[in-house]
């Protein structure tokens, strides 16, 4: 007999949670399960996947859900960033405290989903065998960290030493047992795991494809000469203006966008901040210090202004960049040509010793699971796409001439297979059906909140009570395609082409997001704030209280309040 829910969510992640706590809370009588591969809540911060050391790039204040504070008793102090156990046992608590946690169902797999008349049925599989769970409405969150790209080499078989994703690497216990370990990857991920061996001793040679996008920008945790934290940079409303966004006017900024983009004094200013800001990571890292040439093995290939949410941040014990100083990481610039025992041969002819090999190699973005009688796709023919995609082409670009002047890439840019969908959740074909929505499907430092207001988002949509929507599902088509190409344009040497890659663009998305809510997007208490004053999770805290009181007479005692 196939179980029967009114909502299933796919993930328990930073996405998945805060869908199941709005979704409890509007409809605290419907029968709800989340499901989660994982034994335990997090995610990216799930118990299996932290290893010592490991700390999140956002500071503390920055990287909590609105409605859910981190207080003192996580023991975070202020200006510093987050051990990876402390936001397992936030995340967990935050299950624990919204009544989530009963609903999940750990150690479970989601397989094939088949859409049926008025339901979904979602596939699963675990050690206790395989079950159909039917529901009414389902949210897939499972993010864009859950299938790991994971590369093949030839004499790879005769290795003969631990060879894994850094997603395992907690569970491969070869700090103490190793000399010489090998990592590939140019990524933040691909620093941490360098810098944990680095710590314990071990010597590193860190690859680096010389035909992918190259060393990530890994900035300092507070920048420019008036030493802000980056992240807060991120979140500063005059500072979004900076960067080309399709949606930027929901802010009600017009005319300074258009003085930005649209005209060439405006351009030049634009430039000279993202040069700005470059320049300031550059120096601050010493990429161009003649003393120590190595570093500049780590410089950056193109201006951070193309590479979106992959810059990163320095949230390291000590400084990353003494241990390629001193030879404990040594980079290399090259290929894996072949792989023989304990061996790691360079397509440069060097032959790396290896006790182990471990791939910072990324994340494949497509969903994890299949729809067995469902495209993703977008329903239409191969001529209407070309001039959908050609109409967007063009309109983004005579919005955004600065995004005329593509970086020279290294290699052939990918030919992007995007998922299409309405402010990155609803596939357009489905807008109508109100019965599937995707949470998670963008790549941004601002997770916490992004979270939160998408988690309201798609429990509004649902109940069709947005407070404004797409008039056809040609207009959600467009909105669909023209912001993915944008995507594309914008970041070409991030996510953009895959998924939603927002930096400055974050505020602004959200600005949309609450003003398709009906809600005051301006949470300042002053004009001059508002411009001035990094946006952080808590300027949200009363989001669903105040889109909950706007529709109360609606729904009577059905609402909990928080």
């Amino acid at each position: 007999m196939i179980e029967q829910y009114d909502l299933i969510v796919v993930g328990a992640g930073w996405f998945g949670l805060a869908a199941a706590k709005h979704y409890i809370q509007l409809h605290p009588y419907e029968r709800i399960a989340v499901i989660e591969a994982a034994s335990s809540c997090g995610g990216t911060w799930t118990e299996h996947r932290l290893y010592p050391g490991l700390k999140s790039n956002n500071m503390a204040g920055s990287y909590e859900y609105p409605d859910f504070h981190m207080s003192e008793a996580y023991g975070v102090k202020p200006d510093s960033h987050i051990p990876a156990a402390t936001l397992h046992r936030y995340l967990t608590d935050y299950a624990r405290h919204f009544g989530i946690f009963e609903h999940v169902i750990f150690n479970t797999v989601v397989g094939t989903i088949e859409q049926c008349v008025a339901s979904w049925v979602v596939n699963t599989s675990s050690e206790a065998g395989t079950a159909a769970l039917r529901t009414k409405r389902l949210i897939l969150a499972t993010g864009l960290t859950s299938t790991p790209n994971m590369p093949s080499y030839p004499g790879q078989d005769s290795f003969n030493a631990p060879f894994f994703h850094a997603k395992d690497f907690q569970e491969h216990d070869s700090l103490d047992s190793s000399k010489d370990i090998v990592v590939v990857g140019g990524a933040k991920s691909a620093f941490d795991v360098a810098f944990a061996y680095a710590q314990a001793g071990v010597h590193v040679n860190l690859v680096i494809r010389p035909e992918g996008n190259g060393p990530v920008w890994l900035s300092p945790a507070f920048v420019t000469p008036l030493k802000r934290k980056m992240e807060e940079l991120l979140h500063t409303r005059c500072l979004t203006w900076m960067s080309p966004t399709p949606w930027g006017d929901e802010d009600g900024f017009p005319l300074v966008r258009k003085f930005l983009h649209g005209t060439r004094i405006g351009r030049f200013i634009v430039q000279a901040f993202w040069h700005m800001l470059s320049s300031d990571i550059v120096k601050a890292n010493g990429y161009d210090d003649c003393n120590h040439p190595s570093l500049a093995a780590l410089k950056p290939w193109t201006s951070a202004f193309w590479t979106g949410s992959g810059v990163s941040i320095h949230n390291y014990d000590s400084n990353i960049f003494n241990f390629v100083k001193d030879g404990t990481i040594q980079v290399h610039t090259a290929n894996i040509a072949i792989l023989s025992p304990k061996k790691v041969h360079l397509s440069t002819g060097r032959v790396l010793n290896a006790d182990a090999l471990i791939c910072a190699t990324g994340w494949k973005k497509t969903p994890s699971f299949k729809f067995s009688n469902w495209d993703l796709n977008l329903q239409r023919s191969e001529a209407e796409m070309t001039d959908l995609l050609n109409s967007a082409d063009a309109e983004i670009l005579a919005r955004f001439p600065i995004l005329n002047s593509q970086p020279l890439l290294r290699s052939q840019a990918k030919k992007p297979n995007p998922l299409l969908l309405y402010r990155f959740m609803i596939p357009p074909s489905l807008w109508e059906d109100r019965s599937l929505a995707f949470a998670g499907m963008v790549s941004s430092v601002s997770t916490s909140t992004c979270a939160s207001l998408q988690g309201l988002w798609i429990s509004a949509y649902f109940d069709g009570k947005l407070n404004r929507a797409p008039v056809t599902d040609n207009d959600a088509v467009r909105e669909a395609v023209l912001n993915s190409r944008w995507g594309k344009w914008r970041y070409p040497c991030g996510y953009g082409g895959e998924v939603a890659d927002l930096a400055f663009d974050a505020l602004p998305y959200f600005d949309l997001l609450m003003r398709d809510l009906g809600l005051e997007h301006r949470r300042k208490t002053s004009f001059m704030a508002e411009i001035v004053e990094p946006y952080k999770p808590w300027d949200y805290r009363q989001v669903v209280d105040e889109w909950m009181s706007t529709h109360q007479s609606q729904n009577g005692s059905a609402f909990q309040k928080t």
